[in-house]
């Protein structure tokens, strides 16, 4: 009822009728006419785009119930937890699936990035041989062998990890730290990890302090690997950052 009564509200208001003695006393060619009632068309379809977001806000109101902010229902973020099988708790996330950590071999120069494979796959077309014109996906094992800070446990056990969805949030990982920064809040706090510097390079990702095997079983197959990254000084610069300590991380968000 409140979308007919402002729609008739324009038509008698706006100027779809012209009582004026020019108005009167004007006859418009034919391209003049068209081009006016291409615009007036035009105008009155926005008009009625605003006057029912305005009714849909009005009807939400008296139902009690609040208008989202454009923000809050436009953004949001996924990441991943990095050595664990589900997502942060006290956090708004929603898990999304929990895989196992991957990549590219350790040696092969044509390695790609870490990815989070999920446990549940499904093929397309496919064939069971091993053909050597292929890019090539490994698990990932923990490579905390040599004098660990954390994870020594974990050594060459394969690497869990889950992908998390934060409704409303803006994620950022921030290497160095074990805090979020003023406004920030924490997801979950780890280690900077990353291969070994001799390896193909796969990127830095930050692991949980408290992660965990994705299964009890042991075996050193290599494949992708994750070991701690330590500060080198010289263009790092020392003070602040320390000559051979491994390095923290942590994954903050932000809902403003």
């Amino acid at each position: 009822m409140i979308r007919e009564l402002l729609v008739v509200g324009y038509l008698l208001c706006g100027e779809v009728f012209c009582t004026e003695p020019a108005c009167i006393n004007y006859t418009p060619n034919r391209f003049e006419y068209e081009n006016s009632v291409i615009g007036k068309l035009i105008y009155l379809e926005m008009f009625k785009t605003d006057a029912t977001a305005r009714i849909v806000a009005l009807e939400r109101q008296s139902q009690g119930a609040s208008t989202p902010s454009p923000l809050a229902q436009r953004s949001s973020s996924t990441y991943i937890h990095w050595g664990m099988k589900s997502c942060p708790n006290g956090t708004t996330t929603t898990m999304v699936y929990s895989g196992q950590a991957a990549g590219g071999h350790f040696q092969h120069t044509g390695s790609g990035e870490y990815i989070c494979l999920p446990n549940d796959p499904e093929y397309d077309k496919y064939n069971n041989i091993n053909d050597g014109y292929r890019s090539l996906m490994y698990g990932a094992e923990y490579e905390t062998g040599q004098n660990p800070p954390a994870l020594g446990d974990l050594y060459e056990n394969d690497v869990p990890c889950s992908v998390c969805l934060a409704r409303g949030k803006t994620i950022l990982m921030i290497p160095g730290r074990t805090s979020c920064y003023n406004g920030w809040t924490k997801e979950y706090q780890g280690y900077l990890m990353g291969e070994s510097h001799g390896h193909q390079g796969k990127g830095y990702v930050c692991m949980d302090k408290n992660a965990e095997a994705l299964h009890s079983s042991y075996s050193d197959l290599n494949g992708a690997l994750f070991y701690n990254v330590e500060g080198r000084c010289g263009t790092l610069k020392c003070p602040p950052y320390i000559e051979g300590a491994e390095l923290a991380c942590v994954v903050c968000s932000n809902s403003t």
